[in-house]
């Protein structure tokens, strides 16, 4: 029992004996006697607040019943603080998911749309640390709102997403960022023993979460052993329960957890590996349903991101522990959440960034001085909340530039406001495109996200509206069951949400804007925004070498234009495509201007270009051994692949003759399939090797450039491996 219930129940019991309030209160600090003394001198200050924000953790993942079960130090989250069942994150993607919480802003308006700009799949948007910095946010935002209101202020973990910009950001006075997705063996960038930071590689054996907490420890207890009466404001972001990135060379599990729960499953609900998504946006429509391989990564990816929370479990104990131990706990906030949520399989998508109930819903727990224990809300809160709300519980109002809405007055009391009555609606924005099941596919969308119900419209013109009251799973798209007054209010309710004086914005896909070649085969293509409206785009098509421009049919002398083809005309967001693609030599540079009109006919301040080659060259691939209609004992298949360009991989098929199926990398399964394999650079060579295959096999290798040329027509041979 803390403090506050200690008087709280000397008061009741004083006053059920009637004595008068003034003496009761006076009576219940004399009997409290020394226990009082020292934690009100403490709750007198102003609170510690540490926020946790998890990485791609959805709600499922944290729930109540999962905690339960399996993270005993997490459970007190919920046993011992407040849930809210209902926030969101306004962006789900890491790095504009992370820029909102700091800036307490909608993503239109910090500007950070992207993970990294300097992608494809950013759409020609911009995003990252570099962009962050250059829009002076380094200076203005949550770190040193809280400097301003006496705070010291740490941050560990990942930043936003990257972080490749080496620079201690003004508001953190400890600063100990993680670089990249390994979860053992990554790269540190912290200001611990240089002020101006420095970059370290950590032993390839250390996992990133007990560094971690090694170092939250550690700050905790300097900043309580030196003397000061200032409180501290902790951000704490791990990697979990992120998915392995590319190249970590131990996995995303730390070693002593790698056998636990041999047995964990994905409980699977009615979204997962959706029957029917030909309800949703066009985009989705070429998806198809998990195969066997599919459904095995989402049962692996499943298990590893329970077993990755583990440590973290760890962490949160020891945090505990400490906060006891200095005598911290009676006086500190601690907020628990994520960047966003998770698909795993759910509606046949892997991921986040995407309207949908699973990636934008994430946990929030709260505890801490008065919060009520296990209580639940459902109060429709967001992301952009939580920074107004750290601002307030630290006795300072939020600047008026911030989006969100503080929530203080529903931690401490959650029915003092009806549910519903709390807000409309929430805004949902997503620019990046998206890789799933090895395809790309552009998930451009706004939505509006309400109580219990989701109006969603996408670039390419569809709008989908859910009932969740009544379709938790958002199987039923009813956008068609609802009467056209009712679907004119929620797009004018919608626009309402992005009414920024901003003239339209236009992006330029396909050819990336830093690339130098183009598919022959890829229509020009990109996206544009307005809250108004988009009407046309406008493209200005130029041979360098002569200045002449393309009309849709030839070269000519002077300035012309050309209309894009606008997927979604009228609306805030859409994608633009222009097939006519002009007939050059392979030498020839190229110019794309493009231009965005919004509905009143205004159009960019700035016009987005891109100088490029179209690469009229499809790759090849040889397969050099073995030879065709070899008998083997063990199966070894390598070759070449090569084009003018560089080749980025070959896709190889394996097929058993006999019984019809692909072998996916790890089991034979139904669905035609493919191994992706690397190609190197230095000898343009591939190679694969597995002695557990055997049978009568047709083997196939197509090659793929870095434009995205396809070899036309594959290699194969057939050969028989008897093992």
């Amino acid at each position: 029992m803390n403090l506050h219930q200690l008087i709280r129940n000397m008061l009741k019991f004083l006053a059920s004996i009637k004595i008068p309030i003034p003496a009761a209160i006076g009576l219940a600090f004399v009997v409290c006697g020394n226990f009082a003394n020292p934690v009100l001198s403490q709750t007198s200050q102003k609170p510690n607040i540490i926020l946790i924000n998890l990485d791609d953790a959805d709600s499922e993942l944290m729930s109540p019943a999962t905690m339960a079960m399996l993270y005993p130090n997490l459970n007190r989250f919920a046993t011992e603080g407040i849930r809210f069942t209902n926030l969101h994150v306004t962006t789900p993607l890491c790095g504009p998911s992370r820029a909102c919480l700091l800036r307490g802003q909608y993503a239109h308006n910090t500007g950070i749309r992207t993970n990294d700009p300097f992608v494809p799949r950013s759409n020609g948007f911009g995003g990252g640390m570099r962009h962050y910095f250059d829009r002076g946010f380094f200076e203005n935002d949550l770190s040193t709102w809280m400097k301003a209101a006496g705070y010291r202020t740490m941050m560990i973990g990942k930043f936003l997403h990257g972080d490749v910009l080496k620079i201690v950001p003004t508001g953190w006075d400890d600063f100990y960022s993680f670089l990249g997705a390994d979860y053992y063996g990554a790269i540190r960038f912290s200001n611990q023993f240089d002020p101006n930071g420095e970059v370290r590689h950590e032993d390839v054996n250390s996992y990133r979460t007990r560094i971690e907490a090694g170092e939250i420890d550690n700050l905790i207890r300097a900043h309580n052993n030196g003397g000061t009466n200032t409180p501290f404001f902790m951000y704490y972001a791990p990697l979990a329960p992120h998915n392995q990135g590319p190249g970590s060379p131990g996995g995303m599990v730390e070693a002593q957890y790698m056998n636990l729960w041999p047995g964990l499953q994905q409980q699977l609900a009615p979204d997962f590996n959706e029957a029917n998504i030909f309800d949703k946006t066009t985009v989705m429509h070429s998806i198809p349903l998990l195969n066997s391989q599919w459904q095995d990564t989402a049962s692996i990816r499943n298990r590893d991101r329970h077993l990755a929370m583990k440590t973290v479990d760890d962490l949160v104990g020891e945090l505990f522990e400490t906060l006891d131990e200095l005598g911290l706990t009676d006086n500190t906030f601690i907020m628990l959440t994520s960047d966003n949520g998770y698909c795993n399989g759910h509606h046949r998508l892997f991921g986040k960034s995407d309207p949908f109930h699973r990636s934008t819903c994430v946990p929030m727990y709260v505890l801490g001085p008065n919060v009520p224990h296990g209580a639940v809300a459902n109060h429709l809160l967001a992301h952009i909340d939580i920074a107004p709300t750290i601002i307030e519980l630290a006795g300072n109002t939020a600047p008026p530039t911030v989006d969100g809405l503080s929530f203080k007055p529903l931690i401490i009391d959650p029915i003092s406001t009806p549910e519903r009555d709390w807000r409309d609606a929430v805004l949902i924005e997503n620019w990046e495109s998206r890789s799933l099941q090895r395809e790309d596919h552009n998930f451009g969308s706004f939505a509006l996200r309400m109580f219990d119900s989701v109006y969603a419209e996408w670039a390419d013109g569809t709008s989908e509206y859910y009932k969740l009251d009544s379709d938790p799973f958002q199987l039923r798209n009813v956008i068609d069951t609802i009467d056209q007054n009712q679907r004119d209010f929620l797009a004018s309710y919608l626009r309402t949400f992005r009414s920024v004086p901003e003239k339209p914005e236009t992006t330029i896909s396909t050819p990336f804007a830093l690339g130098e070649f183009m598919n022959k085969k890829a229509p020009f293509s990109g996206m544009a925004e307005d809250d108004e409206g988009i009407s046309r785009v406008a493209l200005v098509i130029r041979r360098m070498s002569d200045w002449q421009c393309w009309n849709g049919a030839n070269w000519q002398p002077g300035y012309v234009r050309v209309d894009a083809h606008v997927t979604n005309p009228g609306h805030q967001l859409t994608t633009w495509t222009y097939d006519a693609v002009p007939t050059v030599t392979s030498d020839e540079i190229l110019g794309i201007w493009a231009r965005a009109y919004d509905v009143n006919g205004f159009n960019d301040s700035t016009l987005p270009w891109v100088i490029f080659q179209i690469d009229h060259s499809r790759p090849t691939s040889t397969i050099d051994a073995p030879a065709n209609g070899a008998v083997l004992d063990s199966l070894a298949v390598s070759g070449t692949a090569r084009d003018e360009r560089t080749v980025t991989d070959v896709r190889l098929v394996i097929r058993n003759i006999s019984t019809g199926k692909y072998w996916s990398g790890t089991q034979w399964v139904s669905s035609w399939t493919y191994l992706q394999l690397p190609v190197s650079a230095s000898n343009q060579r591939w190679s694969y090797a597995n002695s557990d295959i055997s049978g009568n096999l047709y083997i196939s290798s197509r090659a793929i450039d870095d434009s995205g040329n396809v070899q036309a027509t594959p290699t194969s041979i057939n050969v028989v491996v008897s093992n």
